[in-house]
């Protein structure tokens, strides 16, 4: 029997409703095993990045958050696009990760919810992860299009082209060697 594969969820937006979040939930009840899909629902608590902060002992939100990231196998980003780029909160808790130990070299895989085909806090967001050395598992973010705000997991989950791109994204989370 396989082990399970723990991927850590990360929404990138704040909203308590979103399409980022609904894609997440959504994918987190298509899992199936070895898959073991967590949401980290924290983002709105991390101060904000100052490398003064970054010193012994770690503000609480952002021990959890590298604990988090350093517990996982692989990570899944659904993060919208604010003004052609990635959201302030996110990228704050991006920036917490880049002194870390646990994030070098976690595979991580984007998910791109927009409908519009919005594309550019995509690109920043995988130069940005490149940058802080993850493994994307692939070039262009799997996208799953939804009508954005106000969007619930079980309007994901009845659609099955939304279904479809979610299992494909699941499946590459599966496919990963096991000794990562």
């Amino acid at each position: 029997m396989t082990a399970p594969r723990r991927v850590l969820c990360l929404c990138g937006s704040l909203r308590r409703v979103s399409s980022n979040r609904a894609a997440l939930e959504a994918a987190r009840q298509l899992a199936t095993a070895p898959l073991d899909l967590v949401l980290h629902d924290a983002l709105g608590a991390l101060p904000l990045f100052n490398p003064d902060d970054e010193v012994d002992p770690l503000p609480p939100s952002v021990l959890a958050l590298r604990e988090a990231v350093g517990a996982a196998d692989a990570l899944l980003i659904a993060c919208p696009e604010y003004a052609h780029g990635v959201p302030g909160a996110f990228k704050n808790l991006l920036d917490w990760l880049v002194g870390s130990l646990e994030f070098p070299g976690k595979p991580v895989l984007l998910l791109n919810t927009s409908a519009r085909g919005s594309c550019h806090a995509q690109q920043a967001l995988a130069e940005v992860l490149s940058t802080m050395s993850a493994r994307l598992l692939a070039v262009q973010p799997v996208t799953v299009p939804l009508p954005g705000a106000g969007c619930m997991a079980a309007q994901v989950l009845a659609s099955a082209e939304c279904c479809a791109a979610l299992r494909t994204a699941l499946d590459m989370l599966a496919d990963l060697p096991p000794h990562l």
